[in-house]
């Protein structure tokens, strides 16, 4: 088995018993924002990037989409439940036909000390971390200016609506959420209530982003194969995030996901343990 934290958690594609392996990478430029696709070559190999975008024309470009094309974030506290709440978005969007790269990073495996789960989506299928993120779920306070330095400019921050929004950046979109409320007064589970609270920014996140919530259904059947039982209530919470970002918000950004075909047909996600296990086994 795997003792590596990172190695443990994080999800490959892989077809078949064997993991597929992509050479292409990405190209980042500091701060800069970036639209849309173009090609450079380096080298003799083709990198990936988009158009610099002038932070200034940020807010008057919101209709020019970023589909399928982004970072997502999830800083929150060790021993929460993130973990599988991140776990059924990713497998939402894979189930999209979309290829995803998770990585799990937290300084300790010790129980309320911050962790970060990072998602990349890209049309390549790129696997390498990004150091700028698109996406942003503040779910830990003692993180969160910290976190916030790492958006990109034209990014989105969803968070607690209780944090301090005292000289936060203004090139941003905020998304503030009472998440504490929503679950106190819609899970009835006190046992339950910490761990489902994680399950109504996976919802929030589908309401901004555009996930179907049949693609969330499966993620939840996925993650829950061997507690059925467990399905009903974390849809219910996925779906109070979703309702909660219907009624109270307008789409402010540019990101965006839809459905792609011929890009992980023939792939399953599995964990780095589990990979570690049929490597054994081969």
């Amino acid at each position: 088995t795997l003792t590596s934290s990172v190695a443990a958690t994080s999800l490959a594609a892989v077809s078949g018993t064997r993991a597929t392996r992509r050479s292409s990478a990405a190209l980042s430029f500091g701060m800069a924002t970036f639209t849309s696709v173009a090609t450079l070559r380096n080298r003799g190999s083709f990198l990936q990037t988009r158009k610099i975008l002038s932070p200034r024309r940020i807010r008057s470009k919101v209709t020019q989409q970023i589909i399928n094309d982004l970072t997502i974030q999830a800083a929150t506290v060790n021993g929460s439940g993130s973990q599988t709440a991140n776990l059924v978005l990713t497998r939402a969007i894979f189930h999209m036909g979309i290829p995803v790269a998770p990585k799990n990073v937290f300084p300790s495996n010790i129980e309320g000390l911050p962790t970060w789960y990072q998602l990349r989506v890209t049309p390549e299928g790129h696997m390498a971390r990004s150091d700028k993120v698109d996406i942003l779920v503040a779910f830990n306070p003692a993180t969160w200016h910290q976190d916030l330095k790492t958006v990109r400019p034209g990014g989105v921050v969803i968070h607690e609506n209780v944090y301090s929004t005292v000289d936060v950046r203004s090139d941003v979109t905020y998304y503030p959420v009472p998440f504490s409320k929503l679950a106190k007064s819609k899970i009835q589970n006190d046992t339950l209530r910490k761990q489902l609270a994680n399950m109504i920014y996976v919802g929030v996140i589908a309401g901004v982003l555009g996930i179907p919530l049949e693609a969330l259904e499966h993620g939840v059947k996925r993650q829950f194969l061997s507690k059925p039982k467990a399905v009903q209530v974390n849809l219910d919470a996925i779906k109070v995030g979703y309702d909660h970002w219907q009624d109270n918000f307008s789409k402010q950004d540019p990101y965006r996901l839809e459905p792609m075909t011929g890009k992980v047909e023939g792939k399953v996600l599995v964990e780095g343990n589990q990979a570690a296990a049929l490597g054994a086994l081969m």
